[in-house]
């Protein structure tokens, strides 16, 4: 046995074994535990080398986990440990595994199915081995501690009635994690997309992958279709083209920064089937870029360790089969007269922060150092913004303004008083399914996009049909069709089929509830206009902005709310070095009443910036300057999660 603060191992012997439930064999091969409380127990034997002696373990399988309850024969000394069914990721069973180095990219297939592996050679004495992977998470500090633990089963002569054993076990750890409310990949019968960046971050996207991602997903047994992303926009085009999203997928995984995971949320929303893909596919992400700040938020949420290694824990997280709802944010933009249609998950800015981080691309080339030289020189030159900002505040009840706090306890109050309010405002009340995009169009090939790991094998049409195009062929005529439908409409004139057509088809897309950027908003209901000079305005609806930036420390996923910060033209280059300073601990925000720096938790707001030069960001990303206004949709997704709360 060997045991360290990284890797903990122990090869069990087992003697006899006995179980508490009968098992039956089911028509699908599995075996399936009477009961849904059903326990396995047996007695395992650990040589001590330095005692010369064995040591008397019992391993209980129940569904809070693995129970293990050691003893020795001299001092009577007990210790217990119960390696908790969530801490399990999967477990595997077979022959002895010869000892490997980890990191190589192994295939994705279930080494479990009989057919894809040649047949094993048992030990000389048949015993058959069942590999318990897991990592427990541990307190002060707060980590997650690599645990292997190797039950050997032996109590018969035959390889085949030892390897039964084992296989037991191996269900019922499966089954009970499925009855703890993981619905797992490797339980669903579906993959998991992953979608990698191979040049996220330092470059390393694909080394990354092979040595820390790969080797989790082999041991939860989870498989898994890669995509790598050959230029900006293929998230997003996958994820918007691919008819058999919801028929071959249990989820959607993105490996790199939160560039990639604002490609696929657009992505969705571009689908005509939308609602049912933010219901039915929870996305997640694993942190291979520079910013990170989703999958810090998320850890946060969780009160998952993230540092120091952030990759391997939020793999964790993406393969333990919850998920959480997650507020979406509808941002429109109408810069010269235009008009855009964006969804955010991280935070809009304008002013200092967005300055430094577009301003700051020059000196990429030294690393995260550039925010903090490009801060202290835009300190230096402090520049102010003329403008008007609005804001829609949580409740209409006559109050100024409400705590951050508070707003969000009335916001989770009000949507956990009727299932019917946790839906957007924006979303047509009719529950009904719609239908997919139609399969006879000709641009959705679900080829067109190669599973691949070397780049020169996919292959994709960059200009598809959008439904925001005037002159689509992927219009509501193609999603209305069948049966049902026509026989439904079959006494209207071709000018009413069409209106109501038209009608159907508006409802499903997800439309703003709040006034649109060209009417005013000065004396509208529950609005709040303030207009002046500002050095800053920043909404963040996450926690965290990057790995290191604690913006919102109030936020939650799905509170419904936004944070909006202001800082006033007037501020102090003192007090905003200090602002500055503690964005990382989550300390900036002022305790009481300041004249200059305020944080108002609304449900929307609006930037009309006096000037035409400057910088507005979105999730990090630079858009065209001009008139901005957004909006929460509470809970319009589902992000992956280790609580599943």
């Amino acid at each position: 046995m060997t045991a360290n603060t990284a890797t903990s191992e122990e090869n069990l012997l087992g003697k006899s074994g006995q179980t508490e439930e009968p098992s039956t064999p089911t028509s699908d091969g599995e075996v399936e535990v009477g009961g849904a409380a059903a326990e396995l127990s047996e007695i395992f034997f650990v040589d001590n080398s330095r005692r010369k002696q064995s040591i008397r373990i019992q391993v209980k399988l129940c569904p809070e986990g693995v129970y293990l309850r050691r003893e020795t024969d001299e001092d009577d000394h007990i210790n217990e440990q119960l390696i908790r069914i969530d801490d399990i990721i999967g477990s595997r069973y077979g022959p002895r595994l010869k000892k490997r180095a980890r990191g190589g990219l192994n295939s994705c297939r279930n080494p479990n199915v009989p057919g894809q592996e040649a047949e094993p050679e048992p030990d000389s004495d048949n015993s058959a081995y069942l590999y318990i992977y897991a990592y427990l998470k541990k307190e002060k500090p707060l980590r997650r501690v690599q645990t292997l633990r190797i039950l050997r089963f032996r109590s018969s002569n035959d390889y085949g009635v030892n390897l039964q054993t084992a296989e037991l076990w191996h269900h019922t750890i499966r089954r009970h994690k499925q009855g703890s409310g993981s619905t797992s990949p490797g339980n669903t019968g579906k993959q998991l997309l992953i979608l990698l960046n191979p040049k996220s971050g330092s470059g390393k996207g694909r080394e990354l992958f092979q040595k820390q991602v790969a080797p989790l997903l082999t041991e939860a047994e989870t498989q898994y279709d890669l995509q790598i992303t050959t230029h900006p926009q293929y998230a997003k085009e996958f994820v918007r083209t691919r008819k058999d999203l919801l028929d071959r997928y249990a989820g959607i995984v993105v490996a790199s920064g939160d560039g990639l995971f604002y490609e696929v949320l657009n992505g969705i929303m571009e689908r005509m089937d939308w609602r049912r893909v933010c219901r039915q596919l929870p996305l997640g992400i694993i942190p291979c870029g520079s910013g990170n700040g989703l999958a810090k938020s998320v850890a946060h949420h969780c009160n998952e360790p993230y540092e120091p290694k952030p990759i391997l824990h939020a793999t964790l997280t993406c393969i333990a089969g919850k998920s959480t709802p997650m507020d979406v944010v509808r941002v429109e933009l109408a810069p010269r007269d235009k008009h855009f249609v964006m969804y955010s998950f991280l935070s809009v800015g304008w002013g200092l922060i967005a300055d430094i981080d577009i301003e700051s691309e020059r000196l990429r080339s030294i690393g995260a150092q550039r925010f903090t030289l490009w801060a202290i020189k835009r300190l230096i030159t402090l520049r102010t913004y003329k403008g008007r900002v609005s804001y829609l505040l949580p409740v209409s009840n006559g109050k100024d303004e409400e705590p951050p706090v508070e707003a969000a306890k009335e916001a989770k109050e009000a949507r956990e008083s009727s299932a019917e309010e946790r839906r957007p405002s924006s979303m047509p009340m009719n529950t009904g399914e719609f239908r997919d995009l139609p399969e006879e169009d000709e641009d959705l090939d679900a080829d067109q996009f190669a599973d691949a790991i070397s780049l020169d094998r996919s292959v994709y049409r960059q200009h598809a049909d959008s439904w925001h195009s005037a002159m689509s062929r992927r219009t509501a005529y193609y999603s209305l069709g069948g049966p049902s439908l026509h026989s439904n409409r079959s006494r209207m004139s071709v000018s009413q089929r069409i209106e109501a057509a038209n009608a159907e088809f508006a409802e499903k897309v997800p439309t703003g509830t709040i006034p649109g950027l060209q009417v005013p908003l000065a004396g509208t209901e529950g609005w709040v206009c303030e207009e002046g000079d500002f050095v800053m305005v920043h909404a963040a609806y996450t926690t965290h902005l990057s790995s290191d930036v604690f913006f919102a420390p109030e936020s939650r996923l799905d509170d419904g709310l936004i944070y909006l910060v202001i800082i006033r033209s007037g501020v102090s280059r003192h007090q905003l070095l200090n602002f500055m300073l503690s964005l990382n601990t989550g300390t900036h925000l002022p305790v009481g009443e300041d004249p200059f720096i305020k944080v108002v938790a609304c449900r929307a707001f609006r930037i009309e910036p006096s000037s035409s030069d400057g910088i507005l960001v979105v999730d990090g990303e630079r858009v065209e300057y001009g008139p901005i206004q957004a909006e929460v949709m509470p809970g319009l997704i589902n992000v992956m999660t280790t609580s599943g709360q």
